[in-house]
């Protein structure tokens, strides 16, 4: 079992300097640069630097390798194939387009007339035209998951956003909630499961009550509180505490796929209109933003664009004394600037003032390993 030693710590989630802010929406950025790459996969561009593409087309693929697609989250002219900075932490080739504010979609982006008619197998193909992969960080190709040959008796939608200063999965459950009931649904249909279970800390009552106002509409969805301990968002974690199993391979062991809250909300609209991964929330935070919030915006938005959003930079501090964070501050990775672009695993960015003379160097106590809750030994990793 799973925690038979440790159940968990409380961790200040430092999450009400943004919460407190709604969620914003940032479609119109003058450039959009969609990353050729996914994850570890490279992608081979379909289009050339003069090409006009609309919201929606295909642009870049590897079909080797999991079929992985990208698409054109703005309208445009394809400008450049140039080099940007990535959440990876390094430079990879990106797509530019030039934004024409037309917003005109592509063909392919159309009312679904037969959602009810669906089979397992065209619910799961359309995970895999649309490109959808785990928007809690992770970023594997939804389909793959679900192309598993083992029975999948449930679903379970993470929706716990474990990690401190993230809002970006409270923002979006909490403003679409009946998508998110609708996607968990569709999930399950393409699962062949028979219940989808939605988890969540129990401090979030805000989505509780978001869902709690829909949820007579979908009979196999079930709600289900999480402990407000860290790391109560941990797939192996929750998969125990509903299922009361646990696995040593992937969650399709013990009967169960695990989906990220975002991923279902965005396969609400995949199955419904049949539009692609182009876009996703943010989150911009951190004692170094004037004003922290969450965004929902155009996959290839450049960061510093959001943080111009946010207001900038507390002001009074150098520019060059801040610590960047790329996802959370215990799962990320620290990144040298704010110029990188937002794709399809990056769901925050922290900015902390650099505090000196504070991190003391490690004396091998081996207290850290006595306490955490993932049974690491940072003392080991440090002599790697």
């Amino acid at each position: 079992m799973i925690f038979q030693k440790v159940k968990g710590i409380f961790i200040d989630g430092k999450k009400d300097m943004c919460k407190k802010n709604p969620l914003k929406e940032y479609l119109s950025p003058k450039y959009v640069y969609i990353p050729l790459l996914q994850r570890t996969t490279n992608l081979e561009a379909l289009v050339k630097v003069g090409d006009e593409v609309k919201i929606g087309q295909l642009v870049a693929t590897n079909e080797q390798r999991f079929n992985v697609r990208a698409h054109a989250s703005v309208s445009g002219k394809v400008t450049s194939i140039k080099k940007v900075w990535h959440s990876c932490g390094r430079m990879v080739d990106a797509i530019e387009v030039e934004n024409d504010f037309k917003n005109q979609l592509h063909d392919s982006i159309k009312e679904e007339k037969n959602v009810d008619g669906l089979t397992r197998e065209e619910l799961i193909n359309k995970m895999e035209l649309a490109g959808l992969t785990g928007l809690g960080g992770a970023g594997f190709p939804t389909h793959v998951k679900y192309k598993t040959k083992a029975k999948i008796n449930s679903v379970i939608i993470n929706a716990a956003e474990c990690e401190p200063y993230l809002t970006s999965d409270f923002h979006f459950i909490v403003n679409y909630p009946e998508k998110l009931l609708k996607g968990s649904t569709y999930l399950m249909r393409a699962a062949g499961a028979e219940a989808v279970y939605i988890a969540y800390k129990a401090y979030n009552k805000e989505i509780r009550e978001a869902l709690e106002a829909h949820i007579s509409k979908y009979p196999n969805v079930k709600l289900f509180e999480l402990k407000n301990v860290y790391p109560a968002g941990w797939e192996k974690y929750i998969v125990e505490q509903i299922t009361g199993m646990t696995y040593t391979g992937l969650p399709a062991d013990a009967g169960v796929i695990v989906n990220n809250s975002g991923t279902a909300i965005i396969y609400s609209d995949i199955v419904e209109k049949n539009i692609p991964l182009i876009a996703r929330p943010i989150t911009i935070t951190g004692e170094g933003i004037t004003s922290p919030c969450t965004y929902y915006v155009p996959i290839g938005t450049k960061v510093s664009d959001l943080v111009e959003q946010s207001g900038g930079y507390i002001k009074g501090l150098d520019p060059l004394k801040y610590n960047y964070i790329a996802g959370g501050p215990m799962t990320g990775r620290a990144i040298f600037i704010d110029d990188l672009i937002v794709n399809d695993t990056l769901g925050a960015v922290i900015v902390k003032p650099v505090v000196e003379g504070v991190y003391p160097e490690c004396l091998g106590c081996g207290r850290c390993a006595d306490v955490c809750p993932a049974f690491l030994t940072p003392t080991e990793i440090k002599s790697i």
